[in-house]
């Protein structure tokens, strides 16, 4: 085996998403994870020695294919795969300049992915889950735990970019909070004006956090008391806690998640007329591609758009003659 470069180049790709790509942490391990265990394979004990340990250079699309043929993913795995690799060998091509680099996943096709629909919650639901949550041995938490879903539902944040606010990211005009600039995936901020359901929820958690929270706690969502205190509340609490109240309120536990709160706001806007293009700058997405997906969540919008047709048969002569005589 040659040595291109007195580092792991996988390593070097690592850091290079993370510095230049700005990829979040969550993206860079699955990614590197897709790699390690292609390498390992390639690097199986069984193969001839002659075949171990090969460079990059060395590796091509019918490595790659005998590998998807050997694990045997999913189609959505399947991409996923793809999508690692082909991001591996453009770092190699254009930033590690290596040389005699063979296409290899560029001439790979991905599969075509069938479409997925968001799961939402229907409004009703909502309510009926926002009343289970207040409803706690302890009436602050309760109030917490309310205000949360309140909050998530209200603007559509991701749970990470709910939990890393911080009290200069809250925009106030007299004393009211009116809007928060969000830190996003890739490190991109947004602003993210308040619905009034997430200006109400806000609105009494800060008054929460006031009467019982730590004061130099630069955390907009933290614990009011016990030992974590002053830090940022933990995703897998709300989501427990989120669990807790679905059950209490009748609702399936798996249809109920910080994301699924996302994905009911989204589809709440489509409902109320908003275009796509608003719905994807509320959401952080980068394309609108990604946002086209609450298009097809509503079969009563586009049967509504159908009938909103001005009529005009009414206004022909042919349309008011008998259909026999046509």
């Amino acid at each position: 085996m040659s040595t291109q470069s007195q580092t792991d180049p996988m390593q070097d790709w690592a850091h290079y998403l993370t510095t230049e790509e700005g990829l979040s942490p969550a993206t860079i391990k699955e990614y590197s994870k897709d790699l390690r265990l292609l390498r390992t394979w390639l690097d199986r004990p069984e193969l001839p020695e002659a075949q171990r340990g090969r460079d990059w250079n060395q590796i091509g699309a019918s490595d790659l294919r005998a590998y998807l043929a050997h694990s045997k993913p999913a189609p959505r795995r399947n991409h996923r795969l793809v999508s690692s690799w082909r991001s591996f060998w453009v770092f190699l091509r254009d930033i590690q300049r290596v040389p005699d680099l063979q296409p290899g996943p560029a001439e790979l096709r991905r599969p075509k992915l069938p479409r997925r629909l968001p799961g939402a919650l229907a409004l009703s639901d909502v309510a009926r889950l926002l009343d289970a949550v207040w409803k706690d041995k302890s009436p602050i938490r309760g109030e917490r735990n309310w205000c949360v879903v309140a909050f998530l539902y209200g603007t559509g944040l991701r749970i990470s970019e709910m939990l890393n606010l911080t009290f200069d990211q809250i925009e106030s005009h007299d004393g009211q909070p009116i809007a928060v600039r969000v830190i996003g995936k890739g490190d991109k901020e947004r602003r993210v004006p308040l619905s009034e359901t997430a200006r109400s929820a806000l609105t009494r958690w800060l008054r929460l956090r006031r009467m019982y929270g730590n004061p130099v706690s630069p955390w907009v969502w933290s614990p009011l008391s016990g030992k974590r205190s002053g830090q940022q509340m933990q995703a897998r609490s709300i989501g427990a806690m989120l669990d807790a109240a679905a059950r209490r309120a009748g609702l399936d536990v798996a249809k109920v998640s910080p994301h699924k709160l996302r994905h009911t706001f989204a589809t709440a806007l489509i409902e109320s007329g908003r275009t796509l293009d608003e719905i994807r700058v509320l959401l952080g997405h980068e394309s609108i591609q990604t946002t086209t997906i609450y298009a097809h969540t509503s079969n009563a919008r586009v049967a509504a758009a159908a009938a909103a047709l001005p009529d005009v048969v009414g206004l022909s002569m042919v349309g008011m003659m008998p259909a026999s005589s046509k």
